[in-house]
């Protein structure tokens, strides 16, 4: 077992994934969740989700990491969305595609990992187009861009460049993705709502972590490589989690736009 796949799934669940654990208090903030009753509501839907996820990616994972590809993309772009046109359409494809550029071998032992050893080859060269199309928009849009976020840009390219896969993607999502999110909401908030939501965000990611634990001692049995067993628990879980989260956000988003 590869003891820096186990510390980047430590740095990926207390740092990356708590921005999605303040879903609740969005979904309170813009009253979806008014009442108890309403709260079970979200909670079940949500856990439904994320489950009809994981089935649908068990079932077909090749269309499934194509779709969260794409989505994670649109979703990265979230990021830059008032900075780049095409709600940073553009940002969120280059951030994603830059490792299958600069490392595409590397990703595709990621990818055999997450296809249940299909073929990699359609994944990886839809991943290096999303790449390309990526630099091309933000090149298109230079002009709009701050000195410091073209130097953010040059160094997730150094860092895709230098490092594997796996820690270019904890370095991006723990770095930059997640901390963005936490200060945009935290900034929307009350004094009281911030207590809440460091108490939300707790019971979330333990909760989150003993499913994971529970999940990953209960199916180390059936694997012989640990390795490949915690990437599917980090990519798939993040997929399962991701659909639910962007679909909230895009739900808020449009809501704001409308009013």
């Amino acid at each position: 077992m590869d003891l820096s796949i186990i510390l980047a799934a430590c740095l990926i669940s207390l740092v990356g994934l708590p921005h999605g654990a303040l879903d609740p208090v969005i979904a309170y903030r813009h009253g979806i969740i008014k009442t108890v009753a309403g709260g079970i509501r979200f909670f079940l839907v949500y856990l439904a989700i994320v489950f009809a996820v994981i089935i649908f990616w068990c079932l077909l994972p090749q269309t499934a990491l194509t779709g969260f590809l794409f989505i994670s993309a649109v979703h990265f772009g979230r990021d830059w969305r008032f900075k780049l046109r095409f709600g940073g359409f553009g940002y969120g494809s280059l951030i994603l595609g830059l490792p299958a550029l600069t490392n595409s071998e590397a990703v595709s032992l990621v990818f055999d990992f997450l296809l249940f050893r299909e073929s990699t080859y359609f994944s990886i060269i839809f991943l290096q187009i999303i790449g390309l199309i990526g630099a091309v928009l933000v090149l298109s849009d230079l002009p709009r861009l701050s000195v410091l976020r073209i130097l953010e840009v040059c160094f997730l390219v150094l860092i895709a460049t230098l490092v594997n896969p796996l820690w270019y993607f904890v370095i991006y999502f723990c770095g930059f993705h997640s901390p963005r999110h936490l200060a945009n909401e935290f900034q929307r908030m009350t004094r009281e709502q911030k207590l809440v939501a460091y108490v939300v965000i707790l019971l979330i990611t333990i909760i989150t972590l003993a499913i994971s634990a529970i999940s990953g001692s209960y199916l180390e049995k059936y694997y012989d490589n640990l390795d490949m067993l915690i990437f599917q628990l980090i990519f798939i879980g993040l997929a399962g989690l991701t659909v639910p989260h962007m679909c909230l956000l895009e739900w808020v988003g449009r809501k704001q736009h409308a009013n």
